[in-house]
């Protein structure tokens, strides 16, 4: 296959007529356009960020769009909908907004937002001027001299329906803005903007209304974004059309299945792009990237397509993994939503209620509850509100349910990243544990290639001792687990497991006073990795040692008790595989309290 006939890697484009142009390899969901004309008109669907949702909008808007229409074969000859096109193709006049591109700083947002809606509404008139009525200078007169989003939205409803014309309007990613002023400058400037008379209300009540009555101007709606809480501010609730996100029809409409990426992985290893076994990458991206469901009702996850192409966009510079395993561009995103763990009071800031059930998850891996489709900000402390919108954002995925209720779980490696991130994020900016993040990372790399664990755990765990704060949170093993998974998770060069799942499940039922830890070197990104770890931690409860001859005994009988369990791990041929040649170290673990009392390697 010569280089010029291989299908790039549509990376970052969001543009389907571009991503035709430029022969990218595509990922086929035009199928999905019938099941959304069958689904309703008004519809509404969240997915997580960088989970393709502007490309499927540019893909509604290519397929729908009269403007389009005499382009059909050209655009769609390559795909499922070409073969079975609907009757409502080419059929409207698309009036489309992203509201990513509007400026969230709170000085700049009213101004950017009315910018936003102006250009879009000028475009309009431009585009689709020989379908519209000849006399359309009122029409272009209020849009240009209008202070108001609103109004300008409603100029444009009116002058559909006085045309005879049907619209689709096609909102993208609706709750940004918003979403960055909550996390920026606090829910005062979030509450004006989207409660009351503030403009983004203003503008939805709009919508809503032109989505009404007899010939309502704006006949479908497609609407994302990537939690409900917005919309349920600015509507009241979502009562202006259909919530699809957790259909099981629609679980696969964004996304890649496992046979979409071990399709790409072969095509461009036929092309000669790839140098290493296809299996070797995809268990990579596999582990990275997989592992996202959106309904209770569907066994089949997802992969994550930004951060695969991403991976594959950064593997073909040089024939090698990446060194960066996660988008730079994803942290960035993901570092937005520190707010929904962080309160600051008077200069001060706290973790709030939220933060407890986060390090929880960490510690567990999964949690059950009740899934909320919708809720205002006010109410997203509650428990299963809190879940749900971590479900939103791709923080926790659907495994099935639980009795009856949904069973969520961390999908994958770089959403545990993330986990770990905010952890340690919110420690250090609350002031609960303050360590040296350069050192914790120079401390794990010798670890790692020296086989120096005991500089890595006096540090941490002095930090932990020294720590006031932290101590009213350490009950049990599971919240030391959680601190010290979220600090051995700092770098990559660990893959930090808790509970490892191995060949028989997991090795040991989870017992009373004791949490594994498994650090699987991450080989496929350093080679010259030399060391594996296992830790077995114990603890100890204040009251059962009050007495220092007692406190010796109990410490004797767990070090015994977590030598025999680290034992129970030798042989297991899985297990063997992904540490590789790694020499491995058992390391146990005993906690009194908040204080560290013994740490040594299994015999």
């Amino acid at each position: 296959m010569s280089e010029t006939k291989i299908k790039r890697i549509p990376y970052g484009l969001a543009n389907y007529e571009r991503l035709v142009q430029k022969n990218c390899y595509y990922v086929d969901k035009t199928l999905y356009l019938k099941q959304i004309e069958d689904a309703g008109d008004y519809l509404f669907f969240i997915r997580p960020r960088r989970f393709g949702k502007s490309l499927f909008l540019s893909i509604i808007e290519a397929y729908y769009d009269v403007y389009y229409k005499d382009r059909f074969e050209e655009l769609f000859k390559e795909t499922a909908i070409y073969h079975r096109p609907t009757k409502e193709r080419g059929t409207y006049l698309a009036l489309k907004f992203n509201f990513s591109m509007v400026d969230p700083a709170v000085d700049n947002v009213e101004a950017s937002f009315l910018k936003h809606v102006r250009g879009r509404a000028l475009s309009f008139l431009r585009k689709y001027a020989d379908y519209l009525i000849k006399d359309k200078q009122y029409y272009k007169k209020t849009i240009e001299e209008s202070r108001s989003a609103a109004d300008i939205l409603s100029a444009i409803s009116d002058l559909c329906k006085d045309s005879l014309q049907k619209s689709y309007a096609i909102i993208d990613e609706y709750d940004n803005f918003a979403n960055t002023i909550l996390s920026t400058v606090g829910e005062d400037a979030y509450q004006e903007l989207t409660h009351g008379s503030g403009s983004f209300r203003s503008f939805f009540n709009v919508l809503k209304a032109s989505t009404d009555g007899m010939g309502a101007p704006f006949t479908r709606l497609f609407l994302t974004g990537v939690s409900p809480v917005t919309l349920d501010d600015v509507t009241s609730g979502f009562n202006i059309g259909k919530n699809i996100s957790t259909d099981a029809v629609f679980n696969q409409m964004m996304g890649f299945t496992e046979e979409d990426v071990i399709k790409i992985v072969e095509y461009y290893k036929n092309a000669g792009k790839i140098q290493h076994p296809s299996q070797y990458l995809q268990e990579i991206i596999r582990q990275w990237y997989n592992n996202y469901t959106f309904s209770t009702e569907t066994t089949t996850s997802l992969f994550n397509p930004d951060m695969v192409l991403y991976f594959l966009d950064e593997y073909f510079k040089n024939s090698r993994i990446p060194d960066e395993l996660i988008d730079r561009n994803v942290r960035m995103d993901y570092s937005k939503l520190r707010h929904l763990i962080v309160i600051d009071r008077k200069g001060k800031k706290e973790a709030n209620g939220n933060f407890p059930r986060l390090r929880e998850i960490v510690e567990e891996g999964s949690v059950s509850t009740k899934l909320k489709k919708g809720f205002p900000l006010e109410e997203i402390e509650s428990p299963e509100n809190f879940i749900s919108l971590l479900f939103y954002f791709g923080l926790l995925s659907i495994k099935g349910k639980k009795e009856d209720l949904p069973f969520f779980k961390i999908p994958n490696q770089t959403v545990k990243s993330l986990y770990y991130d905010y952890i340690v994020r919110v420690s250090q900016e609350t002031g609960l544990l303050e360590v040296n993040i350069g050192k914790v990372a120079a401390l794990l790399h010798d670890m790692a290639y020296h086989g120096n664990w005991e500089a890595y755990f006096d540090y941490i765990c002095q930090k932990m001792k020294e720590s006031t704060s932290i101590r009213d949170f350490i009950r049990e093993e599971k919240v030391i687990q959680g601190f010290l998974l979220a600090y051995l998770g700092i770098s990559d060069y660990f893959i930090v497991h808790s509970e490892k799942e191995l060949n028989m499940g997991y090795a040991d039922p989870v017992k009373p006073g004791v949490a594994k830890v498994v650090m699987e070197p991450f080989i496929a990104g350093y080679e010259g990795i030399k060391y594996s770890y296992m830790l077995e931690i114990k603890y100890i409860k204040k009251s059962e040692a009050e007495k220092p001859t007692e406190l010796e005994k109990k410490i004797r009988q767990l070090k015994t008790a977590a030598e025999s369990q680290l034992e129970t791990y030798r042989g297991d041929e899985k297990f063997a595989r992904t540490i590789g040649k790694t020499t491995l170290i058992k390391l146990v673990l005993i906690f009194y309290g908040s204080e560290l009392k013994y740490i040594g390697p299994a015999k």
